[in-house]
């Protein structure tokens, strides 16, 4: 029998040689980012899988309503797709003196996708995640949802990063020890609420779009650029950590709060056109 060493040894070969076998949902950002979480958790003996992914038939912009007790969460629209997609990726983090036991926990992870009727029209795609397992924090889920189009976006997790892309309707967003970005070339003019703790904040949309902003970052630091449209910052308590202005005479307010690190406010022609790391807004 193989030691659980590895094992882990193995797992992280195995990652690195399937990174080319991308499923047809996923782009490269994707494709990148599992292999580095596949190989990382290889390596400090962690155990995990990737579920079959899910497909929905959907129609029209879809909203997407998701509570995750820990873990990761990356929600965004794709034109190329043809359905809706939901794959996740379960973990157990015991550690390598507990390996088999941590294998046998991964089937206590569960999670539910469902299409529920909107009001007002159209479908909301509602993800729920759970363990009954008494050592949740040795647990988390890693969420994917590619749909054609994207409407409003809600989400609850803790320590994960949650990223949103190309919505067309508001975000709740949140999460703890975790970086968010949202960015989307559509003009946002609803209510949006991004709260986070430990963790960098990027919000990244178009000069069409509207906003009462009230920023702040506890410990941490506020940038903002505005390449075009009416951006009025006269507040006087405005600072290093926090900034409140108003876009295009918007009243829809846009809430951001995180702690220690940075919230960056971009608005820009192209608000996706970005890469892994964003140092300036």
């Amino acid at each position: 029998m193989l030691a659980p060493a590895t094992v882990a040894v193995g797992l992280a070969a195995s990652a690195l040689l399937t990174m080319s076998a991308c499923s047809p949902h996923r782009n490269l950002e994707d494709q990148i980012l599992s292999t580095t979480e596949a190989v990382t958790d290889a390596a400090m003996a962690h155990t995990f899988t990737t579920d079959e992914p899910l497909e929905l038939t959907t129609t029209g912009s879809v909203a997407v309503d998701i509570d995750n007790f820990a873990g990761d969460v990356v929600v965004r629209a794709d034109r190329k797709v043809e359905r809706t997609v939901v794959e996740v990726r379960r973990v157990s983090t015991h550690g390598l003196g507990r390996w088999a036991e941590s294998r046998e926990a991964l089937d206590d992870a569960q999670w539910t996708a469902s299409l529920q009727p909107r009001a007002g029209g159209g479908e909301t795609l509602v993800i729920r995640t759970d363990t009954p397992n008494s050592e949740e924090y040795f647990h988390h889920m890693e969420i994917l949802v590619v749909t054609p189009a994207l409407d409003t976006v809600k989400v609850r997790t803790t320590k994960g990063d949650v990223t949103v892309i190309e919505n067309q309707g508001a975000v709740d967003i949140e999460t703890s020890r975790g970086d968010v970005r949202m960015m989307t070339p559509w003009p946002m003019i609803d209510a949006m609420t991004i709260v986070t703790s430990d963790g960098t904040i990027d919000y990244r949309v178009r000069g069409e779009s509207k906003g009462a902003f009230d920023c702040e970052s506890f410990g941490g630091e506020v940038r903002q650029r505005c390449e075009f449209g009416h951006w009025l910052a006269l507040d006087p308590t405005n600072d290093h950590d926090h900034f409140v202005a108003v876009l295009n005479q918007g009243t829809n307010p846009v809430i951001l709060r995180t702690s220690e690190k940075r919230i960056r406010v971009a608005i820009v022609p192209n608000p996706t056109d970005v890469g892994f790391v964003i140092v300036d807004p």
